[in-house]
């Protein structure tokens, strides 16, 4: 019996982070991650500022594991092993990932807002930062060997890291505003031709 409250209090509390997180993330989509204020997130939860910093030491930390959750966490799986991974595998992996991003629990966001918040939070947090860089080496792994093994030709695996990350990093068009579905879909169609251009032919192998 006991067993069975204190997995239902956990259950709880974690249903309480969770929604912390979530209402944290889609508020900074909305008004940028500096116009966030504490009170914003409570006033959206209807919860306490000290039930909310008995999960986070404070705003920065909340932030951190905010983004850490929706740009990385929640979409891939730790226990891949990228030495292995192919780089067609694994651009088939980021185009999944691509369609889960767009929708956080049944609320649709924009993929460019999505981005955008991203590139920022690149800039100002050295604890995201550093995140990021851990990801990018996975990234690099894939690509340096992917070169090694023949499945695309020899070119600069910077040009080929920095390419890609520029494609599925978009943040902007030029043109008249286009729907998420059609800025996904080109995203997706981008990076597949991208990679059918560097990627070795038979008579190359």
């Amino acid at each position: 019996m006991l067993g069975s409250y204190v997995f239902i209090r956990a259950t709880i509390m974690l249903s309480t982070r969770e929604k912390i997180l979530r209402t944290t993330f889609l508020l900074m989509l909305e008004k940028g991650y500096d116009k966030v204020l504490v009170s914003d997130i409570q006033n959206q939860l209807g919860i306490s500022r000290g039930l909310l910093y008995k999960y986070f030491k404070g705003k920065s930390d909340l932030i951190f594991t905010a983004c850490r959750e929706f740009f990385y966490d929640r979409y891939f799986d730790p226990n891949i092993d990228y030495s292995i991974l192919t780089l067609r595998q694994f651009l088939d992996f980021s185009e999944i990932a691509i369609s889960k991003m767009t929708n956080i629990d049944g609320v649709e966001i924009s993929i460019l807002k999505y981005n955008t918040l991203y590139s920022s939070i690149l800039q100002v947090s050295r604890k995201f930062a550093d995140v990021a860089d851990g990801e990018f080496g996975k990234a690099r792994l894939v690509i340096h060997n992917a070169i090694e093994r023949g499945e695309i030709k020899k070119v600069s695996e910077n040009f080929v890291g920095a390419t890609i990350l520029a494609i599925l990093g978009r943040t902007s068009y030029i043109t008249e505003y286009p729907s998420n579905a059609y800025i996904c879909k080109r995203i997706v169609e981008d990076v597949n031709r991208f990679y059918d251009l560097i990627k070795t032919n038979e008579k190359e192998k």
